[in-house]
């Protein structure tokens, strides 16, 4: 059987995961060297906050995440271990615990932001027109919204 698969369709992916990877590797290469934080902590304290209560549960957590998911337990004990988060027990459910971002967390991503910003200016943006921006982003929500019906 003949894969679906076009040229056209393979070297879109080959240039989006390359794209992908080298503003990753940046990224988080300036997030190391200015605030000597790993950029898979930055995802899960940004995650945290976002979230209702600056809470989630350890699976959505895990479901959530751009960078990591087998690690994610032992991630979240260096980032506890850190005082950024803390975990919490559930009041409706014992055996529940949530991890919650601490104000220490919250003061670490205000610090962070503002370079983050410029990081991703300097890696991404400033390589984009507005209409590219918005195709980009049309495609990647069509692409989440597929696996989002898929689950």
């Amino acid at each position: 059987m003949k894969s679906p698969l076009t040229a056209e369709a393979l070297d879109a992916w080959r240039a989006m995961l390359f794209a992908s990877s080298h503003v990753v590797q940046a990224l988080g290469a300036d997030m190391e060297e200015d605030h000597g934080l790993p950029i898979t902590w930055f995802d899960v304290l940004g995650r945290l906050r976002q979230a209702p209560e600056g809470r989630l549960r350890m699976h959505e957590l895990e479901e959530q995440s751009v960078f990591t998911r087998s690690g994610i337990t032992r991630l979240a004990d260096r980032i506890e271990n850190a005082g950024l988060i803390e975990r919490v027990r559930s009041s409706s459910d014992r055996r529940g615990v949530y991890l919650r971002i601490t104000n220490a967390g919250i003061e670490k991503l205000d610090e962070i932001w503002p370079d983050h910003q410029r990081s991703i200016w300097q890696h991404f943006a400033r390589h984009l027109d507005a209409s590219d921006l918005r195709a980009l982003q049309r495609a990647a929500e069509k692409i989440k919204a597929a696996r989002e019906e898929s689950r």
